[in-house]
Order: structure tokens, then sequence, then C-alpha cells
């Protein structure tokens, strides 16, 4: 699973053009930097165990998910870099087990003197999926994001995109590879509720639609603010793949912290 790890994050440009969406109202047009700091830094790390024990004998599920997500903001252009992955393994039943990546790099531009409540981006995104019929999937996408509501204790935001995906395709029973290019819609939403200073809700919607292949994901999550830098984090995320080669889909329900910098 590391070596995984380590040769989907080079996929990532060096120049900051990578990311796909993401629950919280950091992840899209407005990059939220802390004064005296040119860039931001988030981590989440969450796992959760369940075991039983039956008639002598035992069995456990395990979720893992790990996240990072770096920001910058340089005038009324701003990069983000994304990159997740996500394990879930069942001793009693092998074929539930998941295994996937992601990672995307993500260029925006908001220019405040035309419009404040919208933005434009170009997103490049790599997906590695173990359960799904592809061995891998990459695709460019370029939109606009809109701020539909916007206050101190809510915020909703919708990006409409379009663009280009090439997907490798891997046929283990019979050993063969082939590819194909499509083009794809994209759409998604963000949702934001802050209960109070320390506790808030979000919630991501994402959908990119091709021909031959679609993908839905939903991410929800509760923070708590534990310290300045730290806070507790439950999530509950599931990716939706409707494919011609085959469909597979997954939840994951897992308790972590998250570290922001």
């Amino acid at each position: 699973m590391r070596k995984t790890i380590m040769s989907l994050m080079a996929m990532i440009p060096t120049l900051s053009i990578a990311a796909d969406l993401g629950p919280t109202r950091t992840d899209v047009g407005k990059i939220s930097i802390k004064e005296n700091q040119t860039y931001r830094l988030d981590g989440d790390l969450s796992y959760l165990l369940n075991s039983s024990r039956s008639n002598g004998s035992s069995t456990s599920k395990e979720n893992l998910a790990a996240r990072i997500l770096f920001q910058r903001q340089t005038g009324i252009w701003g990069q983000e870099i994304k990159a997740e992955a996500v394990s879930a393994n069942d001793d009693s039943d092998a074929a539930k087990n998941v295994e996937r990546y992601m990672a995307y790099g993500k260029l925006l531009h908001r220019n405040p003197l035309s419009s404040e409540h919208v933005y434009q981006y170009l997103k490049l995104q790599g997906d590695k999926d173990l359960r799904s019929s592809f061995e891998y999937q990459l695709g460019v996408t370029a939109g606009a994001g809109f701020d539909l509501l916007k206050s101190e204790q809510q915020e909703l935001t919708a990006e409409l995109g379009a663009g280009y995906r090439f997907s490798k395709l891997e046929d283990q029973a019979q050993h063969k590879h082939s590819d194909y290019n499509e083009l794809i819609g994209t759409t998604a939403l963000f949702y934001q509720y802050k209960f109070n200073e320390v506790v808030s809700f979000h919630q991501g919607l994402g959908y990119a639609y091709g021909v031959k292949s679609q993908t839905l994901r939903s991410r929800s999550s509760i923070n708590a603010g534990l310290t300045k830098t730290i806070s507790g984090l439950v999530s509950y995320q599931i990716k939706d793949l409707r494919a011609d080669d085959g469909d597979s889909r997954d939840s994951l329900l897992s308790v972590g912290l998250r570290y922001s910098h």
C-alpha cells in the first residue's frame, strides 16, 4: 500500500497544478489561509476497528483513511494539491476489502473586480481503485464555481465543469489491458455549517459523467476543535462507480484527528 501511495504522489505536478472535490469550504474557490502565512496545510488520519467474537471465533473489520491538502494564494490566483488514501479490510470476507487512492491538483482564478461570487478553475486528477474495473483513470477538467450562500454560519458553493478522461481498463480474468478516452462533464456541491466556534459540519458531493463510466463521490464530516491546530474528526464517505466494464461501490466510516497549519 505504501509503494502505491508513493507512486501516485509522483504523478502530481510540482508546479501546484493538480486535485478532486473535497468536503470542506477550503477545497474550493476561497483559499482559507491564516494571516502572516502564504500557505495552508491540512492533514487527516482516521481509523476505525470493529471486532466480534462468536462460538469461539473472532472477526474484525478495519477502516483507515488518510488525506492531505496544501493550498497557496497569490493575488487573484490560488493553487491546491490534495491526495488521499482509503483502505478497508474485512478478514471474514476478502471480497469486501477496499483499497483506493486519489490525487489532484487545482489552479483557481478569482477576480473580485468582475465578480466576487464566481471563480474559474483547472483541475488534473488521478484515481486508482483496486475494486474497480480500471487499473487507473486520469482526467483534466475546467469550469466555474459559484458561491450560492455565504454567511458567518453557513456556506454553499457549486461547481460545473467539463473535460477529458483517460481510462486504463484491466481485465484480470483474461490478463488483458485496454484503454479508452472520453469527454466528461462534472458537477460538485460543497456545504459547511458552523454550530459554534468549535464544532462544524461539512458535506461534499461530486459527480463525473462519461458515456462509458460515471462516478459519484460523497463525504460527510463533523469536526470538533481540540486546540488551535488539532481537531477531532468523524467522517463517512461513499464512492459509487458505474461503468460498462463493471460497477463498484464502497462506503467508509472512520474516526480520527485533523492537523491544520
